[in-house]
């Protein structure tokens, strides 16, 4: 007689149990599906990492030619006008508390590169290379061109291409002279890594002159209409569809992320990516969240 009781007392502990275990089951699925639905956000998978997108500047119409002052935190770029007297314009946007300002002292300017160790800022335009002073607003003519400046690129030296002829120049020691090893090509972009092999890109694609064996490769039939670094001088492309990475060691080009009408690309410190877009000026920013 004891032993049914206790059998029976312990079966209905057994039930009570399973009974309480289900209920926990459920619960935590419950509230597992209430925090995914939290955390959902619209966004974009970039190298493997989930960013939600957050529009910085609108009203630029097509924002060309990024580059960022890391010392101060600063974008530099150029957008089109669509005016007869001016067709681009310069400009540049605080990262920290989005302040946009124009740099009103140069016509048609497009291109832009900052010496990130000397902290100079070196914009170009329809008649020079000038340098540009963020405490004092001021931009000085360093050098004159007779052709217009259509991108920058520093490294060790001021690199920057030309329209319509698209050749290569370095600015040196306030002396221009064409790049050597471009002579005989055409170049809209161009680039350098830590080797100082050149990138460079046309009509053709994206190419490497490879300097320590004088090699020309080509990396890409893509449509480039932008190059930069990261803070580390990891190379980077934009494409109208895309952004991509270059793989410098391996001659390989990684796609970061699909992305359609992107003008141009740079990337912050923290790895958060800045395009330019028909929205205008967006950053895609690491965050924990669900498509």
């Amino acid at each position: 007689m004891l032993r049914n009781v206790y059998f029976i007392v312990l079966l209905q502990a057994f039930k009570y149990s399973v009974h309480t275990m289900i209920l926990v089951y459920f619960a935590a699925i419950a509230l597992a599906t209430v925090q995914a639905a939290e955390e959902k956000c619209d966004g974009v998978t970039i190298n493997g990492h989930m960013h939600t997108k957050e529009v910085l500047k609108t009203n630029v119409d097509s924002p060309y030619q990024f580059s960022i002052d890391y010392t101060t935190n600063t974008l530099f770029f150029s957008y089109s006008t669509h005016t007869k007297d001016e067709r681009f314009q310069l400009a540049y946007l605080n990262l920290d508390n989005k302040e946009f300002n124009t740099v009103s002292a140069i016509k048609d300017g497009f291109a832009s590169a900052v010496d990130q160790d000397k902290g100079k800022v070196y914009l170009g335009a329809k008649g020079g290379v000038y340098n540009f002073n963020l405490k004092t607003k001021e931009a000085n003519l360093l050098a004159s061109t007779s052709q217009s400046i259509w991108q920058m690129f520093y490294k060790d030296g001021l690199y920057y291409s030309t329209y319509p002829k698209e050749e290569a120049y370095l600015y040196k020691d306030g002396v221009i002279n064409r790049v050597e090893e471009l002579k005989d090509t055409r170049a809209m972009l161009i680039a350098l890594d830590e080797n100082k092999n050149i990138y460079y890109s046309n009509s053709s694609g994206l190419f490497k002159y490879n300097k320590s064996n004088k090699e020309i490769l080509n990396l890409s039939d893509d449509v480039v209409n932008g190059m930069n670094t990261d803070a580390n001088g990891k190379l980077y492309f934009t494409s109208p569809n895309g952004i991509f990475r270059i793989n410098d060691k391996l001659n390989t080009i990684d796609r970061l992320v699909t992305l359609e009408n992107v003008y141009a690309a740079a990337i912050e410190k923290d790895g958060n990516i800045l395009c330019g877009t028909d929205e205008g000026i967006v950053r895609f920013k690491k965050n924990k969240c669900h498509l």
